[in-house]
């Protein structure tokens, strides 16, 4: 279900930080373009997006000229004077964030699109054959996600990373008797393992949150039935192990080494643990890296408003 979102007001926003060379991709995400249960439908909430930009230090460079205020007086310092690789090489995302724009407030991150594809085809950025170096956009776009532009390539790279993703929630699921609905909130809790934001500043019931309020979308992207599980007339779905199991293994990182993990009884406790590893490096990180490019103030404002959410929503 989307929210009350003006997407027309969207497209000026992109329209207006589109320079000489277009988008490969903008996407749109969370509660500002996604209804999430505990949201008010009245309130606007923040508009985040990520852009796929052909190289992200020219694309900064020339926004820096067109839309200086998206910056605040230290990332315009910082973005003349560094390889912007130098300080997003976890993630490979840079963000701005409370830029008011026709009466909404945007947040975006940007990425350079062979580091997106990278990114979703290996869960590595630099390209080495999967050695899941990075979860941070693999995981958002796991979830349900809006296109506004998106080149070929990038949907089969992200669809790339969707079956990896259902392959690791299959093979990894504990209850011998899940739903559906059990499943996509297994998938999707995926990229919040190790994260310390949901320790202090993100909602405790975030997971299941998304999940409610956007079944249809879960359906959509990783249907009721495929070569890896089918659902049963109970509502419970029967899973085909030896097929996950088999796919799983082309996808694992060669330091696991694949057939010894997989034929371990812990073989799904060692995919986590990798899994919640690279969360909590990147969830620590990135609000590192949101500090440089969003500056002090904003970041902090950020943060201060993740805690008042929280605190409302747990009481």
């Amino acid at each position: 279900m989307e929210n009350l979102v003006n997407h027309e007001v969207v497209e000026n926003f992109i329209q207006s930080r589109e320079n000489e060379t277009p988008f490969a991709g903008v996407f749109g995400y969370g509660s500002g373009v996604f209804h999430q249960k505990g949201y008010s439908l009245q309130k606007k909430s923040m508009i985040d997006l990520i852009l796929v930009v052909k190289n992200k230090n020219t694309w900064q460079q020339e926004n820096l000229r067109r839309n200086p205020t998206d910056y605040p007086k230290s990332a315009r310092i910082l973005f003349s004077n560094i390889n912007l690789e130098r300080i997003s090489y976890l993630t490979g995302v840079t963000y701005q964030t409370h830029i008011a724009f026709e009466g909404y407030l945007f947040k975006y991150g940007v990425v350079s699109e062979q580091d997106f594809l990278n990114e979703m085809t290996t869960w590595n950025r630099q390209g080495e054959n999967h050695k899941w170096n990075t979860f941070f956009l693999p995981g958002r776009f796991q979830k349900p996600i809006r296109p506004y532009r998106c080149d070929e390539n990038l949907v089969k790279a992200i669809q790339k990373n969707r079956e990896l993703a259902l392959l690791i929630a299959l093979y990894t699921l504990k209850e011998s008797k899940m739903t559906l609905t059990g499943l996509y909130k297994h998938l999707c809790n995926l990229s919040y393992l190790g994260d310390i934001r949901m320790l202090f500043v993100e909602n405790p019931n975030k997971v299941s949150n998304i999940v409610d309020a956007s079944f249809p979308l879960f359906v959509k992207i990783y249907g009721m039935q495929t070569e890896y599980f089918h659902t049963n007339v109970d509502g419970t779905i029967s899973i085909h192990y030896s097929t996950v199991t088999k796919k799983l293994e082309e996808y694992l990182p060669q330091d696991m080494e694949k057939k010894k993990v997989l034929e371990k009884s812990n073989g799904s406790e060692l995919i986590l643990k990798r899994i919640q590893k690279i969360n909590r490096r990147e969830s620590i990180i990135q609000p590192a890296i949101g500090v440089l490019t969003a500056g002090p103030v904003t970041s902090l404002k950020y943060v201060h408003e993740k805690m008042l959410k929280k605190e409302k929503r747990i009481r």
